[in-house]
């Protein structure tokens, strides 16, 4: 606000285009200005009555050779100036305002009535009993101009007080501004209307209070009502009617006035006062294009500096963001960079962690000499898994086989399978037991998820080949079932049984998990794996499943294990048409050379 006063308080000239606002500056300002028209109104009305009391018609008149006002003119004006004061000041109470415009609604209608009929209702006989003459008409009574302008101003102090016609105040107003404007332009040239007729004329104060009065209605109706909000706010026609309307009334009443009055008091030659007139005309017209080249002008000169800023500022704004994107990026970059990095090395890690060295049967005994022999197959799809298989002896004669699947992938999936890991080792005593095992990890691992509040889960299947018993014990949880190849009679079983597969670890604390047994010979090869190997889809959508899974593995069970698991890997990668994996993959085998 303090902004907008001081552009306004600097010296502006005439025709500089300036920015007029319609928030509370132009609201107080417009106020004002009902307030002071209204007030000067009921000021020459007031003046009207102390001279016709005390017989000084001047002040009724302002020139002795000029009709005065009528003391009943005068009432009206009274009326109205307090009525838009009222309406100003007191809003709540608006109906005051609107009785007294009632009241001189209804006199200015019944003077129209008089002047247009045969009926006289006397309204101006209250005031003046024994009027003198004014040429041809008598003084001390409303003109019938009077009373229409009257009733201009009446009704549009009506529609200030209603909210639903209050855009018509303004319009109201505007008429009789324009009427008062017509008759204070005869006074001015020195020909004031209806002088010397039969028709009573308006007088000069009676003139200007309808000026007023209508300038105080306009100024009421407020800056979103027309004729104001034509002229207000900063767009090309708001500025260019408040620089050329001014201008141009200006300069048609000086012409006006050059032609009718001052010309002709110079007694000269006419030809000489029509090329005055000529040239005053000319001047006028030159002075209003000055007008329009110099609003126009400065305000596409304006808007192109501000263009011109805008854009200098819009360079230096991408300048600015290129360099913060610039840096942004760098920071991104190396941020990831130091992510891949830590992946790598947690991908190292894993990869370490899992058997490097798989144990002999007996314990001690060379790689030849071993009971039982171990292949393996990792397949990562991310940098990190949640696949995880661990080899360990189980006493002299016997070897276990665990092998884990955590949901989900990356960087979770691993801590998880890094906690089974340590669980597994923290109860290895029980290894020899596969299904007591399962049931103590997933007690733990319930229980550490819980703590945690994440909810995961992991399937495993453990499984102890025992050679000297001759038999596999193992225990499921929710994984997919290991094969057992028996080459003697060539084909693939499932290794599972009743109750045989419990639910996943990680969701039921209370879970328990049975051991099978299975009996095994010579040659014979156990293969573990996870779903991520026969959950793969061929061009149709169709997956390869485990029972394709196992009809494959019966075909090549009479091959070496080496080629038994690169024929395998091809007829699911032929299947696929990939060569890679959607999902992570991890396989053991582990081959039967000889029991005890």
């Amino acid at each position: 606000m303090a902004r907008d006063v001081k552009h306004l308080g600097k010296p502006t000239g005439f025709g500089q285009s300036f920015s007029m606002p319609k928030g509370k500056l132009a609201r107080g300002g417009l106020r004002g200005v009902a307030l002071l028209c209204a007030s000067l109104a009921v000021l020459f009305a007031l003046l009207t009555f102390i001279g016709w009391i005390s017989g000084l018609q001047l002040l009724a008149s302002v020139r002795a050779r000029y009709i005065p006002m009528a003391p009943s003119t005068a009432l009206c004006f009274s009326l109205l100036g307090i009525g838009i004061v009222w309406h100003l000041e007191r809003p709540a109470r608006r109906w005051v305002s609107r009785l007294l415009a009632a009241v001189v609604l209804i006199m200015a209608v019944a003077k129209l009535v008089e002047f247009l009929s045969d009926l006289h209702f006397g309204i101006d006989a209250w005031f003046v009993r024994n009027p003198e003459m004014f040429g041809d008409v008598p003084t001390g009574r409303m003109a019938p101009m009077t009373a229409l302008d009257l009733v201009f101003i009446a009704l549009g102090l009506i529609a200030l007080t209603r909210p639903g016609v209050a855009r018509w105040a303004g319009t109201l107003g505007v008429l009789a501004t324009i009427i008062s404007a017509v008759v204070l332009v005869g006074y001015w040239y020195g020909t004031p209307l209806l002088y010397g007729g039969t028709i009573i004329p308006v007088a000069l104060s009676t003139a200007w209070g309808f000026f007023l009065c209508g300038i105080a209605i306009v100024a009421a109706a407020g800056a979103d009502e027309w004729p104001l909000r034509s002229f207000l706010g900063d767009s090309t026609r708001a500025v260019l009617l408040r620089a050329f309307v001014p201008v141009i009334i200006i300069a048609a009443l000086l012409n006006g006035w050059i032609g009718s009055t001052l010309l002709k008091q110079m007694r000269t030659n006419p030809a000489v006062i029509s090329a005055l007139g000529a040239l005053v005309f000319a001047a006028l017209i030159t002075a209003i294009v000055s007008q329009v080249s110099r609003v126009v002008g400065g305000r596409i000169d304006r808007a192109e500096t501000a263009r011109n800023r805008a854009q200098a500022e819009l360079l230096a704004l991408n300048a600015q963001l290129e360099q913060h994107v610039q840096e942004r990026t760098r920071e991104l970059r190396e941020k990831n960079q130091q992510m891949e990095e830590e992946l790598q090395m947690a991908r190292e890690l894993q990869v370490a962690l899992l058997p490097q060295r798989f144990p002999t049967v007996p314990a001690g005994a060379t790689d030849q000499e071993s009971a039982l022999r171990f292949l393996s197959l990792y397949f990562p799809t991310g940098d990190v898994s949640g696949d995880f298989f661990s080899v360990f002896p189980v006493g002299q004669k016997a070897a276990g086989v665990l092998i884990c699947d955590v949901m989900g992938h990356g960087v979770r999936s691993a801590l998880i399978t890094g906690m089974i890991r340590g669980l597994v080792e923290e109860h290895a005593r029980l290894a020899a037991d596969p299904g007591e095992l399962l049931t103590r990890i997933n007690r733990a691992l319930t229980m550490i998820l819980k703590q945690a509040g994440t909810t995961m889960f992991a399937t495993c299947f453990y499984v102890v080949a025992d050679v000297q018993r001759r038999e596999l014990r193992f225990a499921n949880a929710g994984h997919p079932s290991a094969l057992h190849v028996r080459r003697s009679g060539v084909s693939a079983e499932k290794l599972d049984g009743q109750d045989a597969r419990g639910p996943a670890m990680g969701i039921f604390s209370s879970a328990t998990y049975t051991t099978s047994t299975r009996s095994i010979e010579k040659d014979d090869l156990i293969m573990l794996f996870t779903d991520g190997l026969f959950e793969v889809e061929d061009a149709t959508g169709a997956y390869f499943d485990e029972e394709k899974l196992r009809t494959t593995v019966s075909r090549h069970a009479a091959l070496a294990p080496e080629e038994f698991f690169d024929r395998v890997l091809a007829d699911i990668r032929k299947y696929s048409q990939r060569d890679t994996f959607a999902d992570d993959v991890c396989v053991v085998g582990m081959q039967v050379r000889h029991t005890e």
